[in-house]
């Protein structure tokens, strides 16, 4: 069905039938955590197999009385969202319309007559959050709850969980049952990182929730060589070193749900400091057009990116999403008929059908290295990490004037100083221009919070910053509420600056002029600039104005 819609090509279903032979996962997940469609895309093909209506919830008027019908924890472990009561009828939203134990629980828990519609389970579940949590005492409640569990683990746990080389089994599942708490919040949270920090008398743990850190819990240092012993078990690091830097990764499953942690330990004046990378692969591939490309930077990235040959940049400081840039932009061009390989530093997420390496300079695995490697290997695109250096910079030229695509990141604060970072490097100018394709420059800004946005008061200072002294425009912002932790923000979306090599700014590079003057040209054939794009979406309401000027 997928097919014939055109939302799916044929070489695209090949892709995901050989994944679900592999993993035996359900066919619509494997196409969306491959990227090639989204959930909606999926359960509407569900409900036209099933003959049930497929519905829109985020412009669905919901019926309170129906929410009080069904409890939040069955209506969030069966993912459905209850929708109208007409008379003695219940209508229900559900991820899979043809769940019929799931109906016939909800008609003996409702005693009513049940009809099943279909939505995407990602809106059910954004749902659920948003409507059984709508007034603000649960939100504070559900934070006094966790106050108290984690307080108790701690009496629980005692002075230490390994106490002189003897366990203690409560005092080990005691901390056991800690770090996976810190853990499972930090996902409920959507932060990206856990840091557990010592300090002279007392353990802080943060998070960093939309690029900012939050502080989450501290407590006495009592429990933190049990902490750190209990994650250091989980990543399959040596618990008796602490004197030098060590490096892991874990698997954590919240239900069915894999998480790949990444573990940093490192060691300070008080003890051990550790980040918890956290990396969701659903969230990480999310589609091309979710990731914030304007229309027209959207049509030429797509035309750059189905090009054979050539050598395409993604640039920016670390943090600003280049990653998920480019692990996207491979996933729509994953396909039976190319062959993709990668060399990455370290390998965050693992792709079907793309061959993946992690270089390791130890043992003489470096980006020039490999990428020369990777040359007889007869791909069709790469991508390269970082460019680093001029050697792995003059393959990656190499490769592009040879009949491949390449994908690279550079760190430079604009697209058009990507040019003369290479220049300096040592490249030909004239190579440089005959290989370069494109330079997408990108940050990420925060959105604004959908639950408690709201109006905002113009300030006429801040408009004459940004040159809308005296226009008349109208922002938002959010006031703060428990779903955004009182931020105003939940979740970032990208701001992009899009370069396109064309042959008068080839001819620019032959001739070595510095980035000042490429950018000119780039912006009167039509480029965006970054700060021109966060204030779009300032003025479409996605951000706001202080987010923009904070982040460009």
């Amino acid at each position: 069905m997928l097919v014939k819609e055109g939302k799916i090509t044929r070489e695209q279903l090949e892709v995901a039938i050989a994944e679900q032979r592999r993993t035996k996962t359900h066919l619509g997940k494997i196409l969306n955590r491959l990227g090639f469609v989204t959930q909606a895309d999926v359960t509407s093909a569900l409900a036209s197999q099933a003959g049930v209506k497929f519905v829109d919830l985020r412009s669905y008027n919901i019926d309170p009385a129906a929410l009080k019908l069904i409890p939040h924890e069955f209506a969030l472990k069966n993912k459905i969202l209850p929708l109208s009561l007409i008379n003695d009828r219940l209508q229900i939203g559900m991820a899979n319309p043809l769940d019929i134990v799931t109906l016939d629980e909800v008609r003996r828990i409702t005693n009513l007559q049940v009809e099943a519609l279909a939505a995407p389970e990602d809106e059910i579940l954004k749902t659920l959050d948003e409507r059984y949590e709508k007034d603000e005492d649960k939100g504070e409640g559900r934070s006094k709850e966790l106050g108290l569990f984690l307080e108790e683990t701690i009496r629980e746990a005692g002075a230490l969980g390994i106490r002189e080389g003897v366990e203690k089994s409560a005092d080990v599942g005691s901390v056991i049952k800690l770090v996976d708490r810190i853990i499972i919040e930090a996902v409920k949270a959507e932060a990206t990182d856990i840091h557990i920090e010592p300090d002279e008398k007392t353990v802080r743990i943060r998070f960093r929730i939309d690029g900012i850190l939050h502080q989450f819990f501290s407590s006495s240092r009592n429990l933190q060589s049990a902490v750190t012993t209990r994650i250091k078990i989980m990543a399959n690091l040596n618990i008796s070193e602490n004197r030098i830097p060590q490096d892991g990764r874990a698997d954590f499953f919240i239900e069915e749900k894999r998480i790949d942690l990444r573990i940093s330990v490192f060691p300070g004046v008080f003890g051990e400091n550790i980040v918890i990378r956290i990396l969701d692969k659903e969230k990480l591939i999310r589609g091309l057009e979710r990731l914030g490309f304007s229309p027209q930077t959207f049509a030429l990235y797509k035309q750059a990116i189905n090009k054979q040959n050539g050598i395409i940049l993604v640039t920016g400081p670390t943090g600003s999403g280049k990653t998920t840039t480019l692990y996207t932009t491979l996933s729509e061009l994953n396909s039976r008929e190319k062959n993709i390989i990668t060399l990455e530093d370290p390998v965050e997420y693992l792709f079907p059908m793309i061959r993946q390496s992690q270089i390791n300079p130890k043992a003489g695995l470096t980006f020039a290295s490999g990428l020369r490697a990777i040359l007889r290997q007869d791909p069709n695109i790469i991508l390269v990490g970082e460019i680093r250096d001029a050697e792995t910079m003059e393959m990656a030229i190499r490769a592009a004037l040879t009949g491949h695509l390449v994908f690279s990141t550079l760190h430079t604060n604009d697209a058009a100083g990507a040019i003369p970072r290479l220049l300096d490097m040592g490249m030909e100018p004239f190579l440089l221009a005959s290989s370069l394709i494109a330079v997408l420059s990108q940050r990420l800004v925060r959105v604004i919070c959908s639950r408690c946005k709201e109006p905002a008061s113009v300030d006429q200072t801040l408009l004459a910053t940004v040159g809308w002294e005296g226009k008349g425009v109208s922002l938002y912002r959010g006031k703060g509420c428990p779903k955004c932790n009182q931020t105003g923000y939940r979740g970032r979306i990208g701001i992009f600056e899009y370069l396109h090599v064309s042959p008068q700014i080839g001819r620019l590079i032959t001739e070595r002029k510095d980035s000042k003057i490429i950018k000119e040209l780039a912006m009167e054939e039509g480029m965006v600039s970054l700060r021109e794009d966060g204030l779009q979406k300032a003025l479409q309401g996605i951000t706001t104005l202080e987010e923009v000027l904070r982040v460009v």
